[in-house]
């Protein structure tokens, strides 16, 4: 009985632990879709330190799949590059990342859906780094109650909800998103001036000599081992939300338009208004931060108010044209 009773209280408190946003495709996930339109730019250039097959086991060598020229680009396009047990890549970019508003970067990897249930993956986790100078680099604080008590095997599954702040949350074709607000008490960097992301194979390893642990000292407990070439963390992007120079975007610190409430609740009708001197906007699209998915678009806007179309659970942005510059503005449903 007091077996069954330690039991029974172990899963009800990994049930009250699993809290963070759920795998995409689910309610309340916060997966950025490859096709986003808040995607500005990505990674330009990429470094790669291989890690071991299986680091029980170096006499295996080290992983060989994919190449440094794969870490670059959109995801999707180039393939991915295998960084092994603990092996690592680093990102550079065209302009350094700036703390902007919610997440302002994205990690993709090539995770997928298990097939009789959605809320389940195979995913390869790693842990992200980001550096000012390229010297000296900061970790984000990493979450993971996915149960350490036995190991996942090689094509094991996770919850994404049990994970947080660990790049390969979430399958392809969507990134993880990293908010640099939570870093913007380190001292040693500049978080309106990111120039190298550094994404760090977990290993996945249960073995206390080869485990690798969560900023709560929990071990991080992934499929393991993955001994061929393409083992461990398969990185194949990373995107830019915020940036210091966006590409052919012009954004305002104090957005040209207003939503009301803000946020919304499910249910409700926001309503969108232009200020004084923004009269003649081309169109309004409205886009889902979760999917990139274009929801709707308001062909013209004048200082008006708009009432906005019912809108599910979620984060927006709201995006206006005026001139050949485009203006963002985000916008919830609660």
């Amino acid at each position: 009985m007091k077996v069954f009773f330690y039991l029974l209280v172990t899963f009800l408190s990994l049930q009250v632990l699993a809290q963070y946003p759920a795998q995409a495709g689910q309610p309340g996930s916060t997966a950025l879709h490859k096709d986003s339109l808040v995607i500005v730019a990505w990674a330009q250039g990429c470094t790669v330190d291989r890690g071991y097959m299986n680091v029980a086991t170096p006499v295996l060598g080290k992983t060989t799949a994919g190449d440094e020229t794969m870490g670059v680009g959109k995801a999707g396009t180039n393939g991915v590059v295998s960084l092994g047990d603990g092996g690592t890549a680093t990102l550079t970019f065209a302009s350094p990342i700036i703390n902007g508003a919610g997440p302002d970067f994205a990690v993709f990897e090539n995770g997928f859906l298990y097939a009789f249930d959605s809320a389940l993956a195979y995913l390869e986790l790693a842990f992200v780094e980001v550096s000012s100078d390229g010297v000296y680099f900061v970790r984000f604080p990493s979450t993971s109650y996915t149960d350490s008590t036995t190991q996942l095997e090689p094509f094991g599954t996770l919850d994404a909800s049990n994970i947080n702040n660990l790049a390969g949350k979430y399958v392809f074709p969507y990134g993880t998103p990293f908010d640099l607000e939570e870093l913007k008490n380190e001292p040693i960097i500049d978080v309106n001036h990111i120039t190298h992301v550094r994404v760090v194979d977990v290993t996945g390893s249960i073995n206390p000599t080869y485990a690798r642990r969560d900023a709560s000292d929990r071990i991080i407990n992934d499929p393991w081992p993955t001994d061929f070439p393409t083992g461990g963390f398969d990185l194949d992007a990373v995107a830019v939300i915020h940036s210091e120079q966006p590409t052919g975007i012009a954004v305002l610190a104090n957005s040209p338009l207003t939503v009301f409430p803000n946020p919304c609740l499910e249910g409700n009708r926001g309503v969108l208004k232009g200020y004084a001197g923004i009269n003649h906007l081309v169109k309004v699209n409205i886009v889902s931060l979760t999917t990139g998915e274009l929801i709707t678009t308001i062909s013209a806007l004048s200082t008006a108010a708009v009432e906005l179309p019912y809108l599910t659970r979620g984060i927006y942005l709201i995006e206006a044209e005026q001139d050949e510059q485009v203006y963002r503005s985000k916008f919830v449903v609660q």
